[in-house]
């Protein structure tokens, strides 16, 4: 499943770090309201924008704060979305995960299979404990996913995000390293 820290394979997928030069290959998922209706990022208007985001997510990758990874298809080597830790908290052995595909890759099961496979790594190779995903209440696809892979919902966080000029609600999910062995 491994190739190395920076490589995992899948049946259909390959993940590797996101690069800054991935900008023009994820533009079109990140300037889609569909996909980002529900990320933490507004919808993008350039490619400009797209590199400037992974700018800033590649330095929390070197700071060891985050972790990123392009999701591609195996057969075709097309870029599909992205996956990964978006925080650690080293002293409490946790990570928070997200996650994104463009629209036309919805319902594949292509987020579960890249999410098995970063979990895996996650409890194995960083130690982690727990893993926590937050969800809008009304992201069904992903709520769907995340009991997929063994996630359980613990509590909503009211008014939690800031986005698109309104207040949204989280629903809070969690993981333990035991409940996936």
């Amino acid at each position: 499943m491994v190739d190395s820290e920076s490589r995992f394979e899948t049946p259909r997928l390959v993940l590797r770090k996101l690069l800054e030069g991935d900008a023009e290959a994820l533009f079109p998922y990140w300037s889609d309201v569909r996909v980002t209706r529900y990320m933490k990022i507004d919808t993008l208007r350039t490619v400009d924008e797209a590199r400037s985001l992974i700018r800033t997510i590649v330095q929390e990758m070197a700071e060891g704060k985050a972790s990123r990874y392009v999701i591609k298809l195996k057969d075709t080597g097309h870029i599909i979305g992205t996956c990964g830790f978006e925080t650690f908290q080293t002293e409490h052995h946790s990570a928070k995960i997200s996650y994104e595909l463009g629209k036309p890759y919805w319902g594949k099961g292509y987020a579960s299979e890249a999410l098995r496979c970063i979990l895996a790594d996650g409890f194995r190779t960083r130690r982690l404990h727990r893993v926590e995903a937050y969800i809008e209440p009304d992201n069904d696809r992903s709520i769907h996913a995340l009991h997929k892979l063994g996630f359980m919902q613990e509590g909503r966080l009211r008014g939690a995000l800031y986005k698109s000029n309104r207040y949204v609600d989280q629903l809070v999910f969690s993981l333990l390293r035991e409940e996936m062995e």
